[in-house]
């Protein structure tokens, strides 16, 4: 098996039963913060796939020892929402079994896609995916939406050339958020842990992060990523789409703050996966620009 120790492979076993076999494993591009595999399955005279995720960021889990049982609750809750999302198989907690903590779900059909044909139809498939998902209340859900930058402590970044600005936007996330519904989030909602078959979006993953917090969280969230990946217009453009088919509620400026003050410290930095994927002419200094043209834009709406 390429790359899983036997104690992985020996709990994937135990889970799927004896007639299961594992054919290949391989090793999903496009994660940084934990291990992907793909798990090419063969049960009988049945072949399927599953995706199978090892917790091996040490940080990550001493902050949040309980991903594995968070991500578990995620999938199921998500599943509610009828998007095509992965389906929870077995998770193993605190890693008692495999080493670290696991989750194996199923394998949502598709591939990352950067460069669409129709740029503008991919946006909006994107901004489509809000509705049904912040239609979910999740009062009960044990997860609660935090920024993860204290705004009390922030300060001005020195690799920007618009400090007052910057100034501005700390003030403001530390005011008092708007009245905002609180519903469940995907919380790291962005192109790249959207699925597609040709230009059909056919899978929502990677909802480890997920929890009950702001509804407009998740368009921040893209598009902050959108901006950062394409430019300003891009993030302008989802926006659009989503108030059209979501309502004016899906979106508040305050929002797109308190995803931006995320990128704090800084500078920000070309994320590894994006030029795998095709989006090859980002630098460091195009993102810093766009960011500060970005923090203008938002601004102008206070």
């Amino acid at each position: 098996m390429n790359h899983l120790s036997l104690i992985v492979i020996e709990w994937i076993k135990s889970q799927l039963g004896s007639q299961a076999e594992i054919m290949e494993s391989l090793r999903l591009q496009g994660s940084t913060s934990s291990d992907l595999y793909s798990l090419q399955i063969e049960e009988k005279s049945r072949k399927y796939k599953l995706v199978l995720r090892l917790l091996t960021n040490r940080e990550w889990l001493q902050t949040e020892p309980d991903l594995a049982i968070h991500e578990a609750a995620a999938l199921n809750m998500a599943k509610q929402s009828g998007l095509p999302v992965p389906e929870v198989i077995a998770w193993d907690a605190h890693g008692a079994k495999c080493g670290v903590p696991a989750v194996m779900m199923t394998a949502v059909s598709g591939e990352v896609n950067l460069q669409p044909l129709d740029f503008d139809h991919w946006l909006k498939q994107m901004a489509a995916v809000l509705h049904p998902l912040h239609a979910l209340d999740a009062e009960d859900f044990g997860w609660q939406y935090f920024s993860y930058n204290d705004v009390k402590t922030l300060q001005v970044p020195t690799w920007s050339e618009k400090p007052g600005l910057w100034q501005r936007a700390i003030e403001i996330v530390n005011q008092p958020p708007p009245p905002t519904q609180s519903c469940f989030i995907h919380r790291d909602y962005h192109p790249m842990n959207t699925l597609w078959q040709g230009e059909t979006l056919s899978g929502v993953v990677d909802w480890v992060n997920a929890c009950r917090g702001p509804a407009p969280f998740d368009l921040a969230w893209n598009r902050l990523n959108l901006m950062s990946m394409y430019g300003v217009e891009a993030a302008e453009r989802l926006r659009h789409h989503a108030i059209s088919l979501c309502g004016k509620e899906s979106w508040h400026p305050y929002w797109d703050l308190m995803a931006l003050i995320e990128m704090l410290p800084g500078p920000p930095e070309v994320y590894k996966p994006w030029p795998v994927f095709g989006l090859r002419d980002l630098s460091a200094s195009l993102l810093i620009q766009r960011a500060d043209d970005y923090l203008i834009s938002l601004l102008e709406n206070f």
